[in-house]
């Protein structure tokens, strides 16, 4: 008799996802893996898909939560529940992504095949391009302040990308080995949104993880639906703030300086581009985001998450 396929929890963290939301679970229903559980985390949405997803879904585990705690805390409570269900892997996956068929089963055969690997993600389409690249693996130079994504709105082909290796995992959608999440403690919760991800992969790498991606897997993204747009304000305000948050926690010492520099410099660029598409109040929020990395500032009240 073949040995058991290992139980896999899929986390989503939802906050008005509307149908979108709904797409996701129908397309982790649709897969060919058959020891898969979903749980949703609800930030106290009021467009009634928690109604929905209770109705319509009841097989998945439906978590409310009186306020928006935001991304970080609601993945990890995800990921918690997923513990308490003995899943050996948690998939995180957004309320605004979908995957194939073989999506899952895909990824769990490579948890299967490298000792070493402690988290594995598939290659992440455009959900209305499917063959332009949104994330093709992830590159990360702490000293210098770079973080981004390989092959980004390249065409997709296979021969092109490779199973390999990656510096970071988006949160987007990746699968990880529980016993690895216990060990380093899951998303660090005072980045709020953006770059959690980023600082989840690097303790993992640090811890002596490999972190894989293979692009015969596929994965399809809604960028930014959730967020008003990839220019949107709020979302201009979260990357700055939790990029310097990142190169504080990460680049020691005096070393700190220098992507502070870098980014400067990158910041300045994208303004210039924001500014060049009218972009004027993503300008304003995006030098607002690095003022209050910087410097630890509490958060203004019109970038703080909503709860309507």
């Amino acid at each position: 008799m073949s040995d058991p396929m290992p139980a896999v929890v899929a986390v989503i963290v939802n906050f008005n996802g509307g149908e979108i939301v709904l797409e996701t679970i129908e397309s982790l229903q649709a897969s060919n893996y058959p020891e898969l559980n979903i749980i949703v985390v609800d930030n106290n949405s009021h467009d009634r898909s928690a109604e929905r997803i209770s109705s319509e879904y009841p097989k998945v585990l439906l978590i409310r939560n009186k306020k928006n705690l935001g991304f970080a805390i609601g993945c990890n409570q995800g990921m918690e529940a997923g513990f308490e269900q003995s899943a050996e892997h948690i998939l995180f996956i957004n309320s605004d992504a979908t995957v194939e068929e073989n999506t899952i089963s895909g990824l769990v055969e490579v948890l299967l095949s490298k000792q070493k690997a402690g988290a594995v993600t598939p290659v992440i389409l455009y959900h209305d391009k499917r063959d332009i690249i949104w994330y093709g693996g992830g590159y990360v130079l702490i000293h210098l302040g770079a973080v981004g994504h390989l092959f980004l709105r390249k065409t997709y082909k296979q021969k092109n990308l490779r199973f390999n290796q990656t510096d970071y995992l988006t949160g987007c959608i990746f699968l990880a080995r529980s016993s690895v999440l216990r060990d380093i403690g899951g998303f660090d919760d005072s980045f709020g949104l953006y770059s959690e991800d980023v600082d989840l992969s690097i303790r993992m790498r640090e811890s002596g993880w490999e972190l894989w991606i293979d692009p015969d897997i596929k994965s399809y993204h809604r960028v930014s639906a959730s967020m008003g747009g990839e220019l949107s304000p709020f979302k201009a305000f979260y990357r700055s703030r939790s990029m310097l948050l990142l190169f504080k926690k990460h680049a020691p010492n005096w070393w700190w300086t220098l992507p502070l520099m870098f980014g400067f410099f990158g910041g300045t660029m994208i303004s210039l581009k924001l500014l060049f598409r009218g972009k004027i109040k993503a300008v304003f929020a995006l030098w607002n985001g690095s003022i209050s990395g910087i410097f630890g500032l509490e958060i203004p009240t019109k970038y703080k998450m909503k709860d309507s």
